[in-house]
This record gives structure tokens, sequence and C-alpha cells, in this order.
């Protein structure tokens, strides 16, 4: 099986929207969007939308990197369009705390539902991350 390949769309907002749908003749049917949307203070929105797997992990993370390489001070991750978070994408996250802590870069996960917060849970890393459940309240 092959890793998807990714396609960039600029939206005329200036959000820009990464989708990724799996390779032609895969078994596994998987989409994963990742938009980003700068602000001038300093904060960077990232909304995560399908499934945060080994197949989809690695487009997270590129997406994230090449927005902390822009310069950010604040990140905020939007995980409430999450349908499946798995052990990949939970090491993508773990990941991405450990990059913002060494850019000294505060980040907040934004997330409201099983899909995220039971894995989360399950895994005892409720405590690595600071999470809410509205993205008003995380600053």
């Amino acid at each position: 099986m092959t890793a998807p390949e990714a396609e960039w769309t600029r939206a005329e907002s200036g959000v820009e929207v990464r989708t990724v749908a799996e390779s032609a003749g895969s078994p596994v049917e998987e989409t994963l969007t990742v938009a980003t949307h700068r602000d001038p203070t300093g904060l960077t929105t990232v909304k995560v939308d399908g499934e945060l797997d080994m197949l989809t992990a690695p487009t997270l993370m590129s997406v994230v990197g090449d927005e902390l390489d822009r310069g950010c001070t604040r990140l905020l991750v939007d995980l409430r369009p999450v349908t499946f978070l798995g052990s990949s994408g939970l090491t993508a996250l773990i990941a991405l705390a450990r990059r913002c802590t060494d850019d000294q870069v505060r980040l907040r996960l934004v997330a409201d539902g099983p899909n995220v917060l039971r894995p989360l849970e399950i895994t005892g890393l409720t405590a690595a991350f600071n999470t809410v459940s509205d993205p008003l309240e995380a600053w």
C-alpha cells in the first residue's frame, strides 16, 4: 500500500486546506482534511477533519511542521471533526507537543467528543495536553 498524496488548495479567506485521499486500489477509503489559518496576532489554527491514523498522521505532521516553520506563538489544533484517532495519531500529537515545547509555542487542543477524548483518556495522555471543548476558551 502506498502513502496517500496530499493536495493543497487556498481559499479566498486565506485558509489553506490540504486534503489526503487514500490511493486508488487501496482496500481502505480514508480522507483527512487539514485546514490552517494564520492570525496576525501569532495564533495559528489547524482544523483536522477525518480519520487520524497511520496513513494520515504524516500529513498532519507535515502541515503543522510547515506552520511552525513559518513562525507562530500559539497553535490551536481543532480535533472536533476527527472521526477516529488511532495510535499513530496519538503519536503525532505527542511529537507535535514536543515540537511546540522546543519552539516555545503554546499549544491547545480542541476536542469535545469521544472519538478524540476517549483515546486520550485510555492512554493517560489527557494530562499531557491542554484540551478545551470550545476554541474560545483556549486562551
